[in-house]
């Protein structure tokens, strides 16, 4: 008992002094403010079309009502401990009816309950807690409904001192998912531990020492719960040599261990130096070490790289660059020497025009040792965005052995609802499908097995020129770009598929006050896949008068991929216009429109929505129409809805 009443003593100090307001310091609870709002609205739905050749329709109407509630307050003092609690609950008569419904760019929360407690708050040792629950409807590219529930709780600790600043957190959370429309449900639970120690030892120098802790789990329908758990430790320092900072060295040293479905062992080093010299050169040397195991293949890396830049008057920079790296792998063995320039000229011409002139240059000669044997290729990343073609690296690919994970390596996505894999001559594309679980311009990790080549030898030359004048303040401009690639000094190998292409872009673009828009060929003569690309893109963004207010947007993609004689289309339109009536009063018109013509891309895709907006006294009213069309992989829905909207906000603070 004497040491509980001991630490309540010890807690209950540092209020003392946090103000001299006597009235604050003394009062136990206090209430600072308390703000929300009520609603109350309707909508109904309407929606008919074909799914696996089944017609079916479905008609619902819906009402709900709704609190949201936020206090804040505190013990002792504001700035002792102070109390954040918020709210939301919203009953819904027929909620069932309308989650087969797409919902265009909505969210509903029909519960929410978060609470922060802070003590310490703005002084040198402080801590926090934290608890949020939300349980939610919402859509994805208004192809996917989504049910979601989610627990997080955790906590903060900040200690602020001269000596060693230490930041401290912790952070549990369950998630779990379920789509509407295809039944696919996913548990996703995750444990975090974070700690950071800043120091500085002079005002030249500041490190950084960073613990992270993570413990994630996910268990998706049909699929085996996969589990990892990691430790990674990280340090990294900057130091400079003098005051302006014209010599200075960076170095981060990282290391993580990972136990569970995926085991692994990474060791990253990145040293290097950065110098500002006479004359207006700069030379950066760099050396990076990167070592990579796991159960059935290591590898380690050493690199070092080396740039000499110059930059004469304002209008010309040029650089010369070296780089070897040795690659030493389970599988294979590989060096690489790599040599290049680089030119940019950049000068103002008549007309408030100005020239840009660019030159590359790269040499490279690579080695590579190892036996033309079936191997597994590991968490090969790539970014996933709509209207680009991406393809795997290694080619003659066995397709039964593609498996794509998120970058955590526990989210496994599934072919045809999340990705596609098309098969381009001995390579293979992948492409994310629009309404599964992978993002547009997502970054994703592929595992596969491919038939590798053997041991082989080249030499790769690249070369690139890019030319472009505007004039007015580049209200017009016209570009161009020419690069070619290829290869000398070969001793091949079977399996070994070699990139030589021609590349031939060149287009103008068109930029006045709020209206831009632009043409674009490009002409890809590849050894792998060849194609043809026409691109238009136009934008409309602006106000007229004091009134309305317009945000037009279209863009255009057109692959002929004239070696498999096919092609692929990409056309996004979006608009959304605004009229203000009064000061409190606004009319929106949004509306959408995506078309996909390819293999196994199909897709027609039509959204609008008309809302109207009132504030009147303290009233705020919303009512509006809503359609969607989709025609998708031969499954077509049509959906029209209205819906109607009342909120009362209240607000009261303690003066």
């Amino acid at each position: 008992m004497k040491g509980l009443r001991f630490f309540c003593i010890m807690l209950l100090l540092p209020a003392l002094g946090l103000s001299q307001n006597y009235s604050i310091s003394r009062r136990f609870w206090a209430l600072n403010s308390i703000n929300g709002a009520v609603k109350l609205g309707a909508d109904y739905r309407y929606q008919a079309g074909y799914s696996n050749e089944i017609y079916n329709t479905q008609e619902s109407s819906r009402f709900y009502g709704g609190i949201l509630l936020n206090t804040d307050s505190y013990f002792i003092h504001p700035d002792f401990i102070s109390l954040h609690l918020g709210g939301e609950f919203n009953p819904v008569i027929g909620k069932d009816l309308f989650l087969v419904i797409p919902d265009q760019a909505e969210v509903r929360t029909m519960e929410k309950l978060d609470a922060t407690l802070t003590f310490f708050r703005q002084k040198t040792i402080n801590f926090s807690g934290f608890f949020n629950y939300n349980n939610v409807y919402t859509s994805r590219e208004n192809l996917s409904n989504i049910h979601s529930n989610t627990i997080n709780f955790g906590g903060n600790f900040i200690w602020m001192n001269k000596i060693l600043p230490i930041q401290a957190s912790y952070q549990q959370g369950k998630w779990y998912e379920t789509e509407i429309l295809t039944g696919r449900s996913f548990i996703t639970q995750q444990q975090t531990i974070q700690a950071r120690i800043d120091k500085s030892f002079s005002a030249y120098d500041n490190s950084q020492l960073i613990y992270f802790h993570n413990d994630y789990s996910r268990n998706d329908v049909n699929i085996a719960e996969s589990r990892n758990i990691s430790d990674n430790l990280s340090l990294n320092n900057t130091i400079s040599f003098d005051k302006k900072r014209n010599y200075s060295f960076i170095s981060a040293i990282s290391g993580i261990d990972q136990r569970g479905s995926d085991v692994f062992r990474r060791i990253q080093v990145d040293e290097s130096i950065n110098l500002n010299l006479p004359k207006r050169f700069s030379l950066s040397t760099s050396y990076n070490f990167y070592d990579y195991r796991r159960d059935s293949q290591e590898m380690n890396q050493n690199a070092i790289r080396a740039m000499l830049r110059h930059r004469l008057y304002e209008s010309l920079n040029s650089g010369l660059s070296l780089e070897y790296n040795q690659i030493r792998h389970t599988f294979y063995k590989e060096n690489n020497l790599i040599a290049g320039i680089n030119i940019n000229y950049e000068k103002k011409i008549p007309l408030k025009g100005r020239l840009m002139l660019g030159y590359t240059y790269n040499w490279q000669r690579q080695k590579h040792t190892s036996e033309p044997v079936p191997q597994p290729i590991l968490h090969e990343e790539h970014v996933l965005t709509d209207g680009q073609m991406t393809l795997l690296n290694q080619a003659n690919i066995d397709l039964n052995s593609v498996v794509v994970k998120d970058v955590t390596g526990t989210i496994i996505y599934e072919p045809n609802f999340d990705y596609v894999l098309i098969q381009r001559n001995t390579f293979l594309e992948i492409q994310r499908m629009p309404g599964g679980q992978i993002p547009n311009k997502g970054s994703v990790y592929v595992d596969y097995v491919a038939m590798l080549p053997g041991s082989y030898q080249y030499d790769v030359n690249f070369q690139c020129i890019n030319a472009s004048v505007s004039f007015f303040n580049r209200l017009f401009e016209i570009y161009f770009k020419w690069a070619d690639q290829g290869y000398s000094n070969l001793t091949t190998a079977e399996y070994l598929t070699l990139n030589y292409f021609t590349q031939t872009t060149y287009g103008c673009r068109l930029e006045y006050k709020f209206a831009s828009g632009g043409v674009e060929f490009e002409n890809y003569q590849s050894t792998i896949v060849p194609y043809r690309l026409i691109r238009y893109w136009a934008q409309l963004q602006g106000n007229l008068g004091y009134k309305v207010t317009i945000s037009l947007s279209g863009n255009m993609r057109d692959y002929n991929l004239t070696a498999e004689n096919t092609r692929q289309q990409f056309i996004d339109v979006t608009g959304n216009v605004g009229y203000q009536f009064a000061h409190q009063s606004t009319l929106s018109v949004e509306f959408g429109y995506r078309k996909q013509i390819g293999q196994q891309i199909d897709l027609n895709l039509l959204t609008g929505r008309v809302q109207f907006t009132t504030l009147f006294r303290q009233i705020f009213f919303k009512v509006g129409v809503e359609v969607f069309r989709r025609d998708y992989l031969h499954e077509q829905t049509n959906y029209v809805g209205g819906f109607i909207q009342i909120v009362r906000n209240f607000n009261w603070y303690r003066k």
